[in-house]
C-alpha cells in the first residue's frame, strides 16, 4: 500500500526538505501542549470547575472533533502546519477526561498506561531500527485490514451506545473475551507505529517539503493517544 501522504506531497517537492529531527522536534511540541491540555482539564474537574455530566460531554466530544480534524488533515496535508496545534489541545483535553474516568476505577490505571505507553514506544522505535521487523507492502496490508476492522467496531459500538446498550462479549467489563479483543487491539495499536516510522523515513527519502512534518507529527501524536486509551481499557478489565 502506497504511503498516501507521500503520494499527496507530489506538488510540494523542493524548498527545505522534511527531516527526521524536525518531525521529533514537532511531534515533541505537540505531544507536550496535549499533556498540558490534560493536565489543566484532569485538574479543573477533579477541583469542582465543572459538573461530571459536563465534563463527559466535553470529554467525548473533544474525541470526535480530534477525529474530524485529524480526516481533515489527512486528506488538506497543506493546512496540518495551522491546524495541529487544536488538534494537540483537543486529543488533551479527550486524555484528561478519560483518564479520570478510568481513575474513579482504579486510581493507578492513568499511571500504568502512560507508562506501559512509552516503554512500548522505545520498544517498537527499537525494534524498527534494528530490522527484526520489515514493514513491507505485506505487512502494511495486514495492518491496513486490522485497523479498518477495529475502526469498523469501534462505530458499531457507539451505535449500541446512542441506544443504551453494548456489543456482546467484545465490551463486556472483565470477560475473558472483552479482555482478549482489547489486547489485541493494543498489540495492533502498538504496530501502528512502525507504519508511523516508516512514513517518515519514506517522506525524508522523498524530499518532500519541510511542512509536512506536521502532518507525521500528528499521525504519531495520534498512534500514541490510541495506544494510552487502550491500555487503559486493557487494565481497567484486569481490575474487573
Amino acid at each position: 500500500m502506497a504511503n498516501p501522504i507521500v503520494s499527496r506531497a507530489e506538488f510540494t517537492l523542493g524548498g527545505k526538505a522534511m527531516t527526521v529531527q524536525g518531525v521529533v522536534h514537532k511531534t515533541s511540541f505537540l505531544l507536550g501542549l496535549s499533556a498540558l491540555a490534560a493536565i489543566g482539564f484532569f485538574f479543573y474537574i477533579v477541583s469542582g470547575g465543572m459538573s461530571f455530566g459536563m465534563a463527559q460531554m466535553i470529554t467525548f466530544g473533544s474525541m470526535f472533533a480530534a477525529f474530524g480534524l485529524g480526516l481533515f488533515i489527512t486528506f488538506k496535508p497543506q493546512k496540518a502546519k495551522a491546524l495541529a496545534a487544536p488538534y494537540a489541545i483537543l486529543e488533551g483535553i479527550f486524555l484528561g477526561g478519560v483518564s479520570l474516568m478510568f481513575a474513579a476505577i482504579d486510581p493507578t490505571i492513568p499511571v500504568n498506561a502512560l507508562a506501559a505507553t512509552f516503554v512500548t514506544a522505545a520498544v517498537m522505535l527499537g525494534l524498527y531500527r534494528s530490522g527484526l521487523i520489515k514493514v513491507n507492502e505485506k505487512f502494511r496490508s495486514i495492518m491496513m485490514s486490522a485497523i479498518i476492522a477495529i475502526m469498523l467496531i469501534y462505530l458499531a459500538q457507539w451505535g449500541f451506545v446512542l441506544f443504551g446498550s453494548s456489543l456482546p462479549f467484545l465490551f463486556q467489563s472483565g470477560g475473558l473475551v472483552a479482555i482478549g479483543f482489547s489486547l489485541f487491539v493494543v498489540v495492533i495499536a502498538s504496530f501502528s507505529l512502525l507504519l508511523d516510522f516508516d512514513n517518515v523515513e519514506r517522506g525524508v527519502a522523498a524530499g518532500i517539503s519541510e511542512e509536512y512534518e506536521w502532518v507525521f507529527g500528528v499521525g504519531i501524536l495520534a498512534t500514541l493517544v490510541w495506544m494510552y486509551f487502550e491500555f487503559m481499557r486493557l487494565l481497567s478489565h484486569f481490575q474487573d
